[in-house]
């Protein structure tokens, strides 16, 4: 596609139903009390608009998620509170050992990637880790949880406000300002399935005066690593599960690997493989392959042979570990009547630690291994007597934001700002293999064992980095009074520069480096961009907001991004809020898919023209050595969103909603995987050049990258939302309920076809899933009860289905008076373990938390 391009323009009118509280205001926003029905009213800026206004005049579904709500769900961050969400679709990405973003956790609003999920800081752009897709996504991790004052998730298209990303819809971070008190807090959880535990401290301050004021927020969060051994669904295991009597490898094993000590046998002669005949075998196991050192065997492997694997599972860890030093400073002071200077800082530094097992890397045979009873040359070896590999993970944030904003005139208003966020990490790996070690020894004949081994370690080391210098002007313009109230508009003018690098050290990069692998990249780009905004009260009972934005990338192009939107209370049924939006969006191409040099990764995949030419069946998933490239004439993907819905407010403080949402996507940024060409090699019966085979016609390597699709996928499904308090002689109950029901959820049958499947209810696409709480409070006792529920699901090719999965939290609180408060709580309360497959396995490694129960105690002051 053409690198210069602009979104389909225009403005269509989109008046009828719409959006309404299918996720809107958190249950403060319905409490009894009358200040704070009033407060509610207040104009504010609303997250999807720079517009003041109020809450419920918002054309977008906004759902709001209070620190409140979040003491009911008994989450300790900003990740584990979005994770958890209704809106988090198909589940996302979180703190995984064996992934060089170990340290980091994300939000996919509904369910389409994660880097097409705008998050903000009070308004702001935040900046995007280096180490998911060169600063395409965020790290949650990063965002001081202890001064979290409420989220709200625009669940909408918001290119038309604030750019790039914004394609399913907009998370402002909001953090507490003019804070006036002090707070203290502690708490202790401790796991119920191993030894590990979870701390954390904070500290919240703040002081005013009659010109300025600050806030300071300080904490301290640890979550030990889990490791496959402590879990029953992934541990290592294997079972005869046919009776053919030998274990067959990767379909009777779980946390199993073919690299052991397996060699390629010098004598294959080729033809079916026989039991007795190993001149059958092109994979041959080393001799007195015994169940020692996590060494397992012998196993079949398929159609080529047998080998001597090792169980990684017994040392790995599956979630890694995660220690969170995270501040924000906020300070305020007015300069004069009508303009005030403000600073913002987030200071964050966090660590995780992950073990993999030892490393696993075909290379030479070792001169004189009594193993190598049949001569081979070259094998698939776990090298143990390295040690785990252990990978530390820091990732350091500093964002400072810098501001004057005031009053002109009765009708102006303005904003300036000017920021800059550094975020950096970096990655050491310890006892990984070096094949220049391996080399030396084998070539100078090295024969102490301690020598040896000590020539084979090297540590790696990967330093990332993304740095963030951003300008932004805006002036809101108070034009005319209309029927309803006064017309609005808003102009803004921004301006950044974004610099991404990632230096891996030198022996990585050469390939030189067993169970590692990886390249340098680095990019840059310039932004400018130009919004304006308008609303029209057009009536006491309609109100019309329109917005476009025109950005300028110095890299792949331009794009112009419009929406608009209604609201509409109906005459005579003032209890009756109808809402509709309509609007167009991209996604820049991120810059290490641009400007990335090759990198490897061992992928899972099925070889499905390898197995048919062996006659295997049914076709294994395997691991292959891929190789992923970048793209530098990537162009921008184009989005298209529609949404519609009705608020009701049946009673006083009860509301209920329904929201319809649709989502298009073209021109997708999409990464063929090494599934992907292997699908296009057994479409092309062996032809594509992307996959190469040794002579047994076993798959060596897959090159693999990324493009702009020439699909059009499409999203839609409908929210619903109950919310209400009751106030009675028992005390005073407040009532969340939050659902998304999936209609259509596209996908491509196969890559490069264009033909399109729908996903929901597969395995991966739950049709449902929703959130509900219980909050009860009386005197100085409080209790809450919290679900989390996924809907039920089946295997997309088999007939295996899914349950399913519900998981409780549930807390109980006493006030000390001016002692404080106590808290203990529980979550997953029945101890559920996630989705499980029929062998036992997890069915899907982020939608479902593995953590088990948590019982835990907390202690607040505040004053």
């Amino acid at each position: 596609m053409s690198k210069n391009y602009k979104l389909r323009s225009g403005v269509r009118l989109a008046l009828g139903l719409s959006s309404g509280l299918a996720m809107l205001a958190g249950s403060a926003a319905f409490a009894a009390d009358d200040d704070e029905s009033a407060e509610s009213m207040e104009e504010v800026v609303v997250t999807g608009s720079r517009i003041k206004r109020t809450l419920n005049t918002a054309s977008q579904e906004t759902l709001v998620i209070t620190a409140e709500d979040l003491e009911i769900s008994g989450d300790v961050s900003v990740a584990d509170a979005l994770r958890s969400s209704n809106l988090n679709s198909l589940g996302s990405f979180r703190e995984s050992s064996g992934s060089s973003a170990q340290s980091n956790a994300t939000i996919n609003l509904r369910g389409v990637g994660s880097s097409r999920s705008l998050i903000l800081i009070n308004g702001r752009r935040m900046t995007g880790s280096p180490s998911l897709g060169g600063g395409g996504s965020v790290n949650l991790n990063m965002i001081p949880f202890s001064a979290l004052d409420r989220i709200e998730v625009v669940a909408d298209g918001g290119s038309a406000v604030y750019g790039s990303d914004a394609v399913a819809g907009v998370v402002n971070i909001i953090l507490k300002k003019n804070y006036d008190g002090f707070r203290l807090k502690a708490r202790y959880g401790d796991r119920e399935r191993d030894s590990g535990n979870e701390e954390s401290f904070s500290i919240l301050t703040g002081a005013s005066s009659d010109r300025g004021s600050i806030t300071f927020a300080l904490e301290y969060d640890s979550r030990d690593e889990i490791y496959d051994a402590d879990r029953e669904f992934t541990k290592a295991r294997k079972s005869d599960l046919n009776g053919n009597g030998q274990i067959d490898g990767y379909q009777e094993t779980e946390g199993i690997s073919v690299y052991g000590y397996t060699l390629i046998n010098p004598g294959y002669t080729g033809g079916a493989v026989d039991p007795n005949d190993s001149s059958t075998w092109f994979f041959h196991p080393g001799d007195n392959c015994t169940e020692e050192d996590g060494f397992q065997g012998v196993m079949s492997y398929y159609s080529y042979g047998y080998y001597c694997g090792y169980a990684y599972a017994l040392v790995s860890a599956n979630r890694a570990s995660l220690k969170r030093v995270n501040s924000w400073i906020s300070a305020e002071y007015e300069l004069t009547d009508d303009v005030d200077a403000f600073v913002d800082v987030v200071i964050s530094d966090n660590q995780s630690f992950g073990r993999y097992a030892p490393p696993a890397a075909p290379g030479p045979v070792i001169p004189g291994d009594p193993r190598n009873t049949i001569g081979a040359t070259y094998g698939y070896f776990r090298w143990t007597d390295i040690g785990t590999r252990d990978n530390v993970v820091n990732d350091t944030l500093i964002d400072i934001n810098l501001g004057l904003k005031g009053d002109l005139s009765d009708d102006f208003s303005f904003e300036v700002t000017a920021s800059n966020s550094e975020y950096t990490t970096a990655s050491i790996g310890a006892y990984y293999l070096s094949y220049a070690g391996l080399a030396y020894n084998v070539a100078y004949g090295v024969s102490d064992f301690d020598t040896f081994v000590a020539n084979l370690k090297t540590t790696t080391l990967q330093d990332e980095s993304q740095s963030v210098t951003r300008f932004f002007a805006g002036l809101q313009w108070d034009m005319f009074d209309m029927a309803g109230g006064t017309a609005s508009t808003y102009f803004a003018a921004e301006y950044y520069e974004v610099d991404y690098a990632a230096l891996v050290d030198a022996q990585s990069e050469a390939g030189l480096v067993g169970g590692s692998a990886g390249n340098s990249a680095e990019g840059y780009r310039d932004v400018k961009a130009f919004t304006v905004e308008a609303i029209l009260p057009v009536t006491d009972w309609l109100e019309i907001d329109a917005a476009v934005r025109v950005d300028e990338y110095s890299d792949f192009g331009n794009a112009t991004s419009p929406r608009i939107g209604a609201v509409m209370n109906v005459p005579g049924f003032e209890q009756v809020t109808l809402k509709a939006s309509w609007g167009q969006g991209f996604r820049a191409p991120d810059l290490s898919d641009m400007y990335g040099l090759t990198t490897f990764s061992a992928e899972g995949a099925t070889d499905y023209w390898g197995c048919q030419q062996n006659g295997v069946d049914p076709c294994p998933t395997e691991q292959f050595s891929t190789y992923i490239g970048s793209n530098p004439d990537l162009g921008a993907e184009e989005s298209e969103t529609f949404s519609f819905g009705v608020d009701y407010e049946f009673i006083d403080n009860w509301v209920v909603g329904i929201n319809y949402f649709n989502l298009k996507i073209d021109n997708a940024i999409e990464y063929t995987s090494a599934q992907d060409q292997l699908n296009v090699d057994y479409q092309t019966s062996g032809g594509n050049s992307a996959v190469t085979r040794n002579s047994a016609g076993k798959v060596e390597e897959i090159s693999a990258g990324y493009q702009n699709g020439f699909t059009e996928f499409e999203y839609n499904g409908v929210d619903y939302a109950l919310r209400g308090t009751m106030d009675t002689s028992f005390g005073v109950f407040q009532f969340s309920f939050d659902a998304s029901q999936y209609l259509e959820y596209s996908y491509e049958l196969t890559y490069g076809t264009g033909e399109l499947g729908d996903g929901v209810g597969d395995l991966g696409f739950p049709e449902w899933r929703s959130n509900a709480y219980v909050a009860w409070s009386m005197d100085k006792w409080s209790a809450s009860v919290a679900m989390d529920f996924i809907g039920e699901s089946k295997e997309r090719n088999g007939d295996e289905k899914y349950d399913s999965w519900e998981q409780l939290n549930a807390s109980v609180s006493y006030d000390l008076d001016g002692y404080g408060r106590i808290k203990v709580g529980a979550t997953n309360i029945t101890d559920e373990d996630p989705l499980l497959n029929a062998a036992g396995s997890m069915a899907d490694e982020y939608q479902y938390p593995l953590t088990g129960r948590v019982v835990y105690a907390e202690y607040t002051l505040e004053f």
